[in-house]
């Protein structure tokens, strides 16, 4: 269904199903997984010739651009959209980074204070214009590290995480090539839930995959699997996850250090001790088994 939002947007329908229709399509292709899994084909962001129309149609049809309270931020945004269409043309030379940067953060900041003081789930027509900008700007850039905050050592997949007004995470997004020298983005999880902050390449039976992971503490600790089989891309958490952590949790110390080792896959709670950080006796070790989609936690 993807495939044809170019076509709508830019052949603007007054049908009334029409205009349905293109809302569907678009809250299908920003919505998250509530069973966190997202499965897609590498080719399901739309590529559309005129960025700026494209962006146009989406405020016709009642996606507007988020902005708390000067409207000159609304103009930063499509003078960043046309600047994205001069480099998409080759007008431009060089990717608009800190442009797209500094759009983001207005989008951003309206909808963290719309999360964090309506009280209300945000809905597409509050995010769908931020979602689709971040998609574009994605599928262009020419460099992970000039949208992602944190990227896998072989610079194939990044996160790019949003913070609400405080401190408390908004989004997350996983960026992944494409195939055409820019990125496909995905959220990870749903509003509110995830700040990624490490990614592990992780190698076996021939397979790669990528753990996104924030394992600093309980609290926070968060778990994701990424890999991409035969053209199709996999984003996960992984088999008994919650029961895992809760028998992982049971003996847990008061005071401790959570560390990942990447080689046996598993988690401790540990005490530092010289340069070295050493498990705690009567503590358990959280394991992860790695078997593509069938992936589990376990604890011993």
């Amino acid at each position: 269904m993807q495939k044809n939002i170019p076509f709508m947007i830019t052949h603007l329908q007054t049908n009334t199903w029409i205009k349905l229709l293109f809302i569907i399509c678009l809250y299908l292709t920003i919505s998250c997984n509530s069973n966190r899994k997202n499965t897609e084909k590498q080719t399901g962001i739309p590529s559309p010739k005129n960025l700026t129309a494209y962006f146009d149609s989406l405020q016709h049809h009642g996606f507007y651009i988020p902005y708390h309270s000067d409207s000159t931020d609304r103009e930063k945004v499509m003078h960043t959209i046309r600047l994205l269409q001069e480099y998409q043309t080759r007008e431009r030379k060089f990717y608009p980074a800190k442009e797209v940067q500094t759009a983001l953060e207005l989008m951003r900041n309206e909808l963290g204070y719309i999360n964090s003081h309506r009280g209300d789930d945000l809905t597409a027509e509050d995010n769908g214009f931020f979602f689709r900008f971040l998609e574009q700007a994605a599928r262009l850039c020419p460099d992970l590290y000039l949208l992602a905050d944190v990227t896998s050592a072989d610079h194939k997949v990044g996160v790019i995480n949003f913070q609400e007004w405080s401190i408390n995470p908004l989004y997350s997004f996983l960026l992944y090539e494409n195939g055409k020298g820019g990125w496909n983005v995905t959220p990870i999880d749903t509003v509110g839930n995830v700040k990624i902050e490490k990614i592990f390449k992780l190698d076996k039976n021939g397979q790669t995959y990528y753990l996104l992971s924030n394992n600093f503490l309980p609290i926070t600790f968060t778990q994701f699997i990424f890999m991409t089989e035969n053209g199709i891309t996999s984003l996960f958490q992984g088999k008994q996850y919650e029961e895992a952590l809760k028998a992982w949790y049971e003996n847990r110390p008061e005071d401790y250090t959570i560390t990942f080792n990447p080689q046996k896959i598993c988690w401790n709670f540990c005490h530092e001790v010289g340069e070295y950080y050493q498990p705690i006796e009567n503590t358990k070790t959280l394991y992860l088994e790695l078997k593509k989609e069938q992936s589990y936690f376990y604890v011993e």
